[in-house]
């Protein structure tokens, strides 16, 4: 006979923020993370690379994704947890004119007193993400043929 299955708490924080982000609400997203919170985006050459610092921040950059992309779609294929972290894998697929991309991703989670303190970010594929990119980035439109 199989046991129940228990779901780590972390696990459940980390799939809350992700309905939070996905129904783009702010306010339950904030109240998840440290006020001081680092989210450290290593996807070079996107519009939200680098560090941000504090919940605010990481809303806006989150934000800013959203407005470098004409689609922004992103689907969450696995959550695992810990007492201390949570990881997040996903696949998401952007749009910028008539380029298109899908790439999966990894966001690294520190938790602390059920709030997120620390995340990393990173797609898995970055060399093509950062080519889908060039040209983007700065100007936000195709580059001229």
């Amino acid at each position: 006979m199989l046991g129940s299955v228990t779901v780590h708490p972390n696990a459940d924080l980390a799939r809350e923020i992700w309905d939070a982000i996905a129904r783009g609400d702010a306010d339950a997203l904030r109240a998840r993370l440290a006020p001081d919170l680092v989210w450290r985006a290593t996807a070079r050459g996107t519009p939200w690379a680098g560090e941000h610092r504090g919940a605010e921040a990481a809303v806006d950059m989150l934000a800013r994704v959203g407005e470098a992309t004409d689609v922004f779609d992103a689907d969450l294929v696995d959550v695992l947890a810990s007492d201390a972290r949570a990881l997040l894998v996903f696949r998401a697929r952007m749009k910028v004119g008539a380029r298109e991309i899908q790439v999966d991703y990894v966001i690294l989670a520190r938790i602390e007193a059920r709030r997120i303190v620390e995340i990393w970010s990173a797609p898995m594929d970055p060399q093509t993400l950062e080519a889908f990119w060039v040209g983007l980035a700065l100007t936000g439109s195709e580059p001229p043929a």
